[in-house]
């Protein structure tokens, strides 16, 4: 999964300190390694940095530039950056519909309303990272969720999307590290499958799209535990 940039923005330091704690706190709880905090007290310099930033937590009341105008100059430079806008003010929620704020949290911060949002950002981003893969020597860019399975053979995969099957010059081992491990699992030497297209499955092998694939012994107990995740945080997107 691709490393997860946080901004956190506030005119006030001890503010932007204490988000950025109740953050660190909830990444932790959620098991997620790979992400990196940035803190702003000036607006001037966040957008600097605008393009960088997955999921900003923006304070609305701010003297040198109000929170909802430096939104919209978010939006404008990256339109994939989520935004949580922190406000005490409930009036200004109306306002910050019109930059499509994702959510809102309340000063004084309540921890379960960031990991709320958090958890539902997360969650919406799974499986949306694109990879480079080749059909008769023609580049394709293709979403991890798309893709079915991977078979592995000397030196290269095959990588299944709906009817499609595309190839990759390199080793599955190397391919299992780029996806998202939310959504791929490794069951054999040979096949990495994707969750969401799981029909059945049983203590020795699992139905993906029809074909019944064997699970490694030695990865059945990793298998179950790990789909029965995925099945209860991320099966409802």
């Amino acid at each position: 999964m691709t490393k997860v940039v946080i901004g956190v923005c506030d005119d006030k330091q001890e503010v932007v300190e204490q988000l950025s704690n109740h953050i660190t706190m909830v990444m932790s709880e959620l098991r997620v390694s790979d992400w990196t905090l940035k803190q702003y007290i000036s607006p001037l310099e966040l957008l600097n940095d605008a393009e960088d930033i997955d999921v900003l937590f923006l304070d609305i009341e701010m003297p040198e530039m109000d929170g909802v105008e430096v939104g919209k100059k978010i939006k404008k430079i990256n339109t994939d950056c989520t935004l949580i806008m922190a406000t005490s003010r409930e009036e200004r929620y109306k306002e910050a519909f019109l930059i499509e704020a994702f959510r809102f949290v309340t000063k004084p911060f309540c921890i379960d309303e960031i990991k709320e949002a958090l958890k539902s950002i997360l969650n919406r981003k799974i499986g949306k990272n694109e990879i480079e893969v080749f059909w008769e020597r023609k580049k394709f860019m293709i979403k991890e969720r798309d893709i079915t399975m991977v078979r592995a053979y000397n030196g290269y995969v095959e990588i299944l999307v709906g009817a499609s099957i595309f190839r990759k010059d390199v080793s599955l081992d190397c391919l299992e590290q780029q996806l998202d491990e939310r959504l791929f699992f490794r069951i054999s030497r040979k096949y990495l499958i994707n969750f969401a297209n799981v029909e059945r499955y049983d203590n020795s092998s699992v139905v993906v799209c029809g074909e019944k694939l064997n699970i490694a012994i030695r990865r059945r107990k990793d298998f179950k535990n790990k789909y029965i995740n995925y099945d209860l945080e991320y099966r409802w997107r």
